[in-house]
């Protein structure tokens, strides 16, 4: 066959050229389809991230707020039968068995408040993160970093609480100042209390 003849009549070869361009157009459109999906399911895992991070802030806080109140449980609850048996659980995953974005903040303390046991749990855990805490703090040798640990524990732990305008007179500094410290405290307290879950992760 010369070069001047055709392998085939024209029809045949636009057939096979249509049927070559309809290929690498499914090709090329199931890489595009896999692409958005790809990118659809790792800004879902963006968003749950997030939300999971925020949820920890504010539980972070809600713990806090709560902590004189667990207290006073933990001094005046009584045993049950199965806290009697040895069942011991573990402070983490307590809390990552309460991580439902659709329960409310009373709910929250709650369902930690259901057991002495329990409760005693968590207010350990949050004690040796405050040690911690208080450590980094120390160690970091910025004067913010031990005043934002003072802010926290006399707001929040201290037997004798105080109000952040009796923190703002201790201090020397703003009241807002005492609120805008209080929020940069969650972050490290989140990540200690939460674990690798109370770190964001971009």
């Amino acid at each position: 066959m010369t070069s001047r003849e055709n392998p085939g009549s024209i029809a045949e070869q636009i057939a096979r050229m249509s049927e070559r361009v309809l290929t690498i157009a499914i090709q090329q459109g199931i890489a595009a389809g896999v692409k958005a999906a790809d990118e659809r399911m790792e800004e879902n895992r963006r968003r749950e991230r997030k939300g999971r991070y925020d949820r920890r802030l504010h539980n972070t806080r809600l713990l806090l707020k709560s902590y004189r109140a667990l207290k006073h449980h933990a001094n005046g609850a009584v045993s049950t039968g199965a806290q009697a048996n040895g069942i011991r659980e573990n402070a983490v995953d307590i809390l990552d068995s309460l991580d439902d974005e659709r329960i409310d903040d009373t709910l929250y303390i709650e369902s930690i408040r259901r057991s002495k046991q329990r409760t005693q749990i968590i207010l350990d855990h949050i004690d040796q993160m405050l040690r911690y805490w208080r450590i980094d703090c120390d160690q970091s040798g910025k004067d913010e970093s031990m005043r934002r640990y003072r802010i926290i524990w006399d707001i929040y732990i201290s037997d004798n609480p105080a109000t952040a305008d009796e923190m703002a007179a201790r201090e020397n500094i703003e009241r807002r100042t005492v609120y805008k410290d209080i929020k940069a405290a969650m972050r490290p307290l989140s990540a200690l209390i939460f674990g690798i879950d109370g770190i964001r992760q971009e």
